[in-house]
């Protein structure tokens, strides 16, 4: 999300217009699902992706319809069947999306324009909710949208009893992007949708092994810290890319922030200091502990701190990774990366072609249905 309020933050200092693409229910099989954002700016500059290329360029041509009528458009994609050759893809991706299109308009609709640059803005440090209307009866409703924080929850300013009761009914049950239909004196059609900042990782350790890590986890728009009390290796030199680079005196705990959202990497290679970090951050909320080394070494770390039964364990990963074969520091990187990314999206880390793959015979035409 921090690359789309940077570009919303580039048009506004131009002057530029913009248009916000938000997917707003999906079937079948998708690129992307419910939730995925764009920003088409009126400059044609293209931010975010809701399909893997397929049809962002028809997008851009109704977004530029969007800017120019000032009105919100909800655009329906059809690649099932016989739609797909419509369309003259060759996707064969079997799926249907509906795409919420907005327009950013700060001489048009200051309030508006204000209100998608605050949701982003306060997406970047804090969990926030937004209520749009995509349907209704009156259709000068269509685009209306509201902002709720989680932490400060007022609800005065929706002026629908409706919405505000099916929100509070079912907002510890309903994924966080999905569509409601609401009942009542009024129905609407309202898109709940829920944007968080990035997962931080941070990583104790700035040896050379800890380059590509890093590298890998901003390419994933992770926000990375990396610390070390080694001075000569951590420089803005060898982590360019890094967000936060904190050089702390040996023996003691830095100060950093752990919470549900941080996912700890240890690889200082040394013994002391690891078995320090160690300590801290198992008594902390971070969602995930990863060691690097072998198990055995982890099972001393522990051991000489007392930590047997400790009940954050469990968040302990160690040896650190998914068996990919893995070799040289970057595809050692890869796989890190790769199981921190199973943790906070809660894959299962299997393989997704289940037994030998072959091409169905017209008697298994069956199989191409499903």
């Amino acid at each position: 999300m921090q690359a789309i309020y940077k570009e919303i933050i580039r048009c506004k200092s131009l002057g530029l217009e913009g248009v916000l693409g938000t997917i707003i229910s999906t079937q079948g099989s998708t690129y992307q699902k419910t939730g995925a954002k764009c920003f088409i700016a009126g400059d044609g500059q293209f931010t975010g992706l809701v399909s893997g290329g397929c049809v962002e360029g028809d997008l851009k041509e109704i977004a530029f319809q969007v800017i120019e009528n000032g009105q919100p458009k909800i655009v329906n994609y059809n690649f099932q069947g016989e739609g797909d050759l419509l369309w003259g893809l060759g996707l064969g991706c079997n799926g249907k999306m509906n795409i919420l299109l907005e327009p950013y308009s700060p001489i048009r609709d200051l309030a508006k324009s204000e209100q998608i640059e605050n949701w982003f803005k306060l997406g970047l440090c804090k969990t926030i909710h937004s209520i749009t209307i995509t349907k209704a009866e009156n259709p000068n409703l269509v685009g209306s949208k509201w902002l709720v924080d989680p932490e400060n929850q007022e609800y005065y300013h929706i002026p629908f009893k409706g919405i505000i009761n099916d929100f509070l009914d079912t907002m510890d049950s309903r994924p966080n992007c999905t569509l409601a239909q609401i009942g009542g004196e009024e129905e609407f059609q309202v898109f709940y949708d829920t944007i968080a900042p990035s997962p931080r990782i941070v990583i104790f350790g700035a040896g050379p092994d800890a380059i590509p890590l890093v590298q890998m986890a901003k390419n994933i728009k992770w926000h990375v810290t990396v610390m070390d009390h080694r001075p000569a290796f951590i420089n803005q030199k060898n982590f360019p890319e890094a967000d936060d680079l904190i050089c702390y005196n040996p023996g003691t705990i830095p100060n950093v922030r752990l919470d549900e959202n941080t996912y700890v990497v240890i690889m200082s290679h040394h013994f002391s200091q690891d078995q320090m970090m160690l300590k801290e951050v198992l008594n902390s909320e971070a969602a995930y502990i990863g060691l690097l080394g072998p198990r055995k070494r982890t099972y001393e770390l522990g051991n000489g701190l007392g930590l047997n039964n400790h009940p954050n364990q469990h968040r302990i990963h160690s040896p650190i990774g998914l068996d990919i074969g893995s070799v040289t520091p970057e595809e050692i990187a890869l796989s890190i990366i790769a199981e921190i990314s199973m943790v906070y999206r809660g894959g299962t880390g299997n393989k997704l072609t289940k037994g030998a793959f072959h091409f169905p015979s017209k008697e298994d035409e069956q199989l191409l249905k499903v």
